[in-house]
């Protein structure tokens, strides 16, 4: 048997900041932002989350009482996905910093907060799986289920790779891809578990157009997605990048002429102490 606890629960959500805050300060210059402005980004983006899951909640709540089923969920962790990157566009507008960048850079931290939510979520006895003959007997429960949560993490994982590989090794990497294919991701994953996710009635799997709440979800961010990364192929995102290339170019070079003036004065300061 295995008891739930909500604590270790709550935990993994503050573990999930914390790695992504540590991956964002280690990431940040790749996408030109300056420590103090990662873990102002950082910060606003966790709210951001929680906020985004506790309205999620609130809509699943209201669809399951609509339709005569008693439920009542506080947050969903999908909401996290779908308004994290309309309130980080506001807050990166008011913020004055490259919204695409901003989202890159975040990519890879959000998503590590959900492997650890999901992880949570197998502490914490909820969102598992199909009754089967092997798998999981939570204390308070009389069914043994298959650990759903645990596929979940795994694959999640994977996602979190497929982030730092996309952005720092591939050469098909451009700027504001990261979120939107790694969000498609996401969702093909989450279409397919939740037909092995268990719920209480069976009605409940066929609610949104013969669909559980979170495949209807997931279809339209995929939808909303294809259409982002079509907009960042247009004629005039193009010429804007193009712009904005060059001036990071002539950029790059005033810095790269500061660090060689920085590293002579540096040089003829040891040679002058050693004259001493």
């Amino acid at each position: 048997m295995f008891a739930g606890c909500g604590t270790v629960y709550k935990l993994m959500y503050v573990v999930g900041f914390a790695l992504m805050m540590a991956i964002n300060l280690k990431t940040y210059k790749k996408y030109r932002f300056n420590q103090k402005m990662t873990i102002i980004i950082t910060l606003i983006t966790y709210v951001a989350g929680v906020v985004g899951a506790m309205l999620m909640g609130n809509i699943y709540t209201d669809l399951m009482v609509k339709n005569g089923f008693e439920v009542d969920s506080n947050v969903a962790i999908f909401g996290a996905v779908i308004f994290t990157p309309i309130f980080m566009t506001i807050a990166s507008l008011i913020l004055r910093q490259d919204w695409r960048r901003v989202l890159d850079m975040l990519a890879p931290g959000i998503f590590v907060i959900l492997t650890c939510a999901k992880f949570g979520c197998f502490i914490n006895g909820c969102c598992y799986g199909l009754e089967c003959s092997f798998g999981i007997k939570y204390i308070w429960s009389n069914r043994i289920v298959f650990p759903i949560q645990i596929v979940e993490v795994f694959l999640m994982t994977l996602v979190v790779a497929f982030c730092f590989w996309f952005a720092f090794k591939s050469e098909k990497y451009s700027k504001g891809n990261v979120y939107p294919i790694t969000t498609i991701m996401y969702c093909i994953i989450r279409f397919f578990v939740e037909f092995f996710r268990y719920y209480k009635y069976e009605e409940q799997r066929h609610i949104v157009f013969g669909m559980t709440m979170w495949q209807f979800c997931c279809i339209l961010s995929i939808v909303v997605c294809i259409l982002w990364l079509l907009a960042l192929r247009m004629p005039f995102v193009k010429k804007i990048d193009e712009k904005a290339y060059a001036i990071e170019l002539e950029e790059d070079k005033i810095i790269e002429k500061q660090e060689r003036l920085e590293k002579a004065k540096k040089r003829k300061e040891k040679a002058r102490r050693r004259k001493k």
